[in-house]
């Protein structure tokens, strides 16, 4: 009974409702053009305002600026931290260029070199970079070797670790086959080596000098060794003017170093150099030179005792 009741309650409300719909008190007889009208007259505004009309151009206005405003701006931020970050990177690595062991900066130098190796397009590019390397090394170990004392020689041991590591990957490059170009950039440049050790020897600690010259002897014999090769097979003009540098280069040294007791050597050298017979012309040098030092150590054996 009272369900009912409350259902008779809800009709009557819902009539209710219907009959004041429409009653100026409720908003029922609201008219927006009048309304409209009426507001425009009191405040100015044409009454006469019709629905806009827009072209193509304002709609390619419009997005142009919704983009201009919305995209480019984040996206020049970002440009602008990726600029201020690519350019502060490439100070870093310029000034780590001329950093040496235990600077703060070396660090990144020896990264940037591992990433080149890494992007290096084929082995003629490596082993390129094998050799600059190695250059770097040399000029980190004599410029070390000027700057400090006899008392922080360990510094200066550990740069020239690091010439002969760098070396000795030169050694791991030249075994490789067809070589041969790679092996007479090598030798000029271990004549370079050469003398810039020699030029620096005064400063380098009498151990770090006796390996540094070992290791480049035994680089500059695997280079001559590898263009030989090249040369017995290939017999070409090319070669024999790499190795008649290499051959002269030889006798200087000899010759520095034994006086006229290489003399003789020297003549028989240039013999077989005439007759294109490189690898006998070297080794006779090479045995002179190997004859003499056991002599010469068995002559200080002979004082000292």
């Amino acid at each position: 009974m009272a369900l009912k009741n409350e259902r008779m309650q809800d009709k009557e409300v819902i009539k209710l409702l219907q009959n004041l719909k429409d009653d100026p008190a409720m908003g029922g007889d609201f008219d927006f053009q009048k309304s409209w009208s009426t507001f425009a007259h009191r405040y100015g505004f044409n009454p006469e305002i019709q629905e806009p009309h827009y072209t193509f151009r304002d709609y390619v206005e419009t997005y142009l600026w919704q983009f201009t405003h919305s995209m480019l701006k984040p996206m020049a931020a970002v440009m602008a931290v990726f600029v201020f970050a690519v350019a502060g990177s490439i100070s870093v690595v310029g000034a780590s260029g001329q950093a040496l062991p235990g600077d703060q900066l070396y660090a990144v130098k020896v990264g940037v070199e591992k990433v080149q190796l890494a992007l290096a397009v084929d082995a003629s590019a490596r082993s390129q970079l094998r050799v600059e390397f190695a250059s770097r090394r040399l000029e980190e170990m004599v410029q070390l070797a000027a700057q400090v004392n006899s008392a922080e020689s360990g510094s200066v041991q550990l740069a020239a670790n690091r010439f002969k590591t760098e070396v000795t990957n030169i050694q791991q490059e030249l075994s490789g086959e067809g070589q041969t170009e790679f092996a007479k950039t090598v030798g000029r440049k271990v004549e370079v080596y050469s003398s810039t050790v020699t030029s620096s020897s005064a400063d380098l600690p009498e151990e770090v000098l006796g390996e540094v010259e070992e290791i480049l002897e035994e680089t500059k014999d695997q280079a001559v060794e590898v263009i030989i090769t090249s040369h017995e097979a290939l017999q070409d003009e090319d070669s024999a003017h790499e190795l008649d540098s290499a051959l002269d280069a030889e006798i200087q040294s000899v010759m520095a170093l034994y006086g006229d007791a290489v003399s003789e050597a020297v003549a028989t050298a240039e013999a077989l150099r005439a007759e294109g017979l490189y690898r006998r012309a070297f080794q006779v040098l090479k045995d002179f030179a190997f004859e003499a030092d056991i002599q010469a150590d068995l002559q200080i054996d002979i004082q000292t005792k």
